[in-house]
């Protein structure tokens, strides 16, 4: 190989390493437990209280199932198909049926 050859080849390999690089930045999953970084859980304990309090509350909730989950926020009920999410916000957030993944989101 000539040097004029060698050079044009590494030189080709470094921008194809440099472009990878670039793009490796993934945005962050809408599935509560790959976007949560802390206090995420799963739930199957149907009438388990996710939040009740006084003040409103907002939270990421998944189903962990093909047949779906339904929780309770504030007396209505929100359904959630298979293996998608929802963001509640409510004062009384229960669940009714199903297996979910949940995280809090900021206020």
């Amino acid at each position: 190989m000539t040097t004029l050859r060698t050079w044009t080849l590494a030189a080709t390999l470094a921008l194809l390493a440099a472009g990878a690089q670039a793009q490796t930045a993934q945005r962050p999953s809408p599935y509560a437990i790959e976007g949560c970084t802390f206090g995420c859980f799963a739930l199957k304990e149907r009438g388990a209280a996710i939040y009740t309090g006084a003040d409103a509350a907002s939270y990421r909730i998944c189903s962990r199932s093909t047949l779906g989950a339904e929780v309770s926020v504030d007396g209505n009920v929100v359904r959630i198909n298979n293996r998608d999410c929802t963001d509640v916000n409510g004062r009384a957030i229960v669940l009714t049926t199903g297996e979910i993944a949940l995280g809090r989101l900021p206020r």
